[in-house]
């Protein structure tokens, strides 16, 4: 009988002992991981989303967060009514808010922004790293980019800037 509990103490401590590393090993793989990931996210200045897209270029259009808010809904495709209902107020207010917000940007209509937007998301995701790294807030294609409803005399100051 001593026999039996001697080695089932013995199989229990073992038993613990390997328990022990495994979840030792688990924890320094978890923690690589998140250094990883952490390191990742830090070398891109701005993940290719549409969010990020509007959020670099409402500063340089003027945009109020409200603006800036419904200018993303717009980019992902979402309707006028479909704005003003997850937004909270009325369809005529999302209107107003879209007109200026073609009127800042220097776009013309949704269909133009959602393009921008798409433009500047593939151009994201086509840069390498040291380029991502060297991006500034403004990125050249918006300059380059035939837009209705500009006028000419901002055309020719962008292109002067």
């Amino acid at each position: 009988m001593a026999t039996i509990v001697g080695l089932f103490a013995l199989f229990f401590a073992l038993t613990s002992a390997v328990a022990y590393l495994c979840f030792k090993q688990v924890a320094s793989y978890q923690d690589k991981m998140r250094k990883k990931q952490k390191q990742a996210a830090s070398e891109f200045a701005a993940p290719a989303a549409k969010e990020s897209v509007i959020a670099r270029y409402a500063p340089e259009w003027g945009l109020s967060q409200a603006e800036a808010d419904v200018a993303i809904f717009v980019a992902k495709g979402f309707s006028n009514s479909e704005v003003a209902e997850m937004r909270g107020c009325a369809i005529a207010t999302i209107k107003s808010q879209l007109s200026s917000i073609y009127q800042k940007s220097g776009m013309g209509s949704r269909y133009q922004l959602i393009a921008f937007v798409t433009d500047e998301i593939c151009a994201i995701a086509n840069e390498t790293k040291t380029e991502q790294r060297q991006r500034t807030s403004s990125v050249p294609t918006r300059r380059i980019l035939p837009l209705v409803g500009r006028n000419k005399n901002s055309e020719q100051a962008a292109l002067q800037a």
